[in-house]
């Protein structure tokens, strides 16, 4: 009688007839979540796997302009709101960045400007979502193709030429009334001039927890070329903070890191912006793209990345707070970026690559690393050793 009930029991497990402590220990090892439901792992597992055989099985397989259009329509009929699995709420993940409460310190990077997509992605884990750089007449964008896939030994990526396709100011700001704020929204802009971002700064922060101004896209040309001229930046920053109180981010490009450290972060504190996104993507030649030249996004960017926030936090201290950009595509990426000084992670190919369970699988991590060391926020993750070598 001994020898069959043990028996049974390996069938059990074996079978996964009931949640046994061999399938919680399994999957806890997969999620690298100690405290988390079985059931809830599982989900993940599960819904993990259903994305991959998805996005490398199908979305891949077609071209990039058609997968884009394919994965946006299915993202926006999934019922997000009503699967609470994708979330996961703990007060010490709250993560205060300009003196507003994000919930936890994950952003979705700029992409999106569809409203539909913004209140799905609100519900899919983040702490803040960005919207699409916002210029203020409708751009179509460059021509087809502007997008196009890499595969380096790091992983998967993307390399684009997008050139800032959107409605423009009047129809966004009819389009942002529309987005109910379920976590902070960060309104991104984009100007050709000092007087067309205050104009975007001015009527469009009254639709967003923050403003981000970009002055980083590789693929616009008098944007791109705003890094080069800190005297001319230096004028904006002191211009926009004087057209919105809302809390100023200004996000640079990874490819002008020493105006950045000499001239641009100094003028942005110097007119009261502190909140530094590093970065954009980063700019290389790509034949097949229309304009032969792109934004690289995507995990070979993540050294660079840790390298900069590390420098960052390093040099200007408790003065800025850092939102890491670039390369984020594994939990322990975005504690690692956290414990080199970030105030939040931010990411957007990660999120394409690897599925939107990615947010809660990062989530689940912090809360382990937490519970861990027995800190009672996210700053007691930070390595205080954090110095300029």
């Amino acid at each position: 009688m001994v020898r069959q009930r043990s028996n049974r029991g390996r069938r059990e497990k074996t079978l996964g007839v009931y949640p046994s402590r061999l399938v919680f220990r399994i999957l806890s090892y997969y999620s690298g979540c100690r405290w988390a439901t079985p059931g809830e792992l599982m989900v993940t597992m599960v819904g993990e796997w259903i994305y991959r055989l998805i996005y490398r099985g199908a979305l891949e397989s077609l071209p990039e302009a058609r997968a884009v259009a394919m994965g946006q329509a299915l993202f926006k009929r999934l019922p997000i709101e009503y699967l609470p699995f994708f979330r996961l709420s703990d007060p010490r993940l709250v993560t205060p960045l300009g003196g507003v409460a994000l919930p936890n310190p994950l952003i979705l990077s700029s992409m999106y400007y569809d409203p539909a997509i913004l209140r799905n992605a609100m519900a899919a884990g983040f702490g803040a979502v960005t919207t699409k750089s916002i210029t203020a007449n409708p751009r179509p964008g460059h021509p087809e193709p502007n997008l196009v896939r890499v595969s380096t030994a790091a992983g998967r990526g993307f390399v684009n030429c997008n050139g800032f396709k959107n409605p423009g100011l009047a129809a966004y700001r009819e389009l942002l009334k529309t987005v109910p704020h379920r976590v902070p929204l960060i309104v991104a802009v984009a100007g050709e001039s000092i007087p067309e971002y205050c104009q975007l700064v001015a009527e469009l922060s009254r639709f967003g927890d923050l403003v981000e101004c970009n002055i980083s896209s590789p693929n616009t040309r008098l944007v791109y070329e705003l890094s080069s001229k800190p005297s001319e930046v230096r004028q904006l920053f002191k211009e926009l903070s004087q057209v919105t109180l809302k809390p100023l981010i200004v996000k640079l490009s990874p490819d002008f890191a020493e105006a950045n450290y000499s001239a641009l972060i100094p003028a942005a504190l110097d007119a009261g912006v502190a909140i530094i996104n590093w970065g954009n993507t980063r700019r290389v030649t790509e034949p097949r793209l229309s304009q032969r030249a792109g934004g690289l996004s995507g995990p070979e960017l993540f050294p660079d990345t840790l390298a900069q926030v590390k420098k960052l936090r390093g040099l200007f201290g408790s003065n800025i707070e850092i939102i890491a950009t670039g390369g984020v595509d594994h939990p322990d990426k975005a504690l690692a970026l956290l414990r080199a000084g970030a105030a939040a992670v931010s990411y957007f190919t990660g999120f394409i690559t690897r599925g939107p369970f990615l947010a809660r699988r990062i989530l689940d991590r912090l809360c382990q690393e937490l519970d861990r060391t027995g800190s009672r926020d996210l700053s007691g993750l930070r390595d205080s050793s954090n110095v300029v070598g």
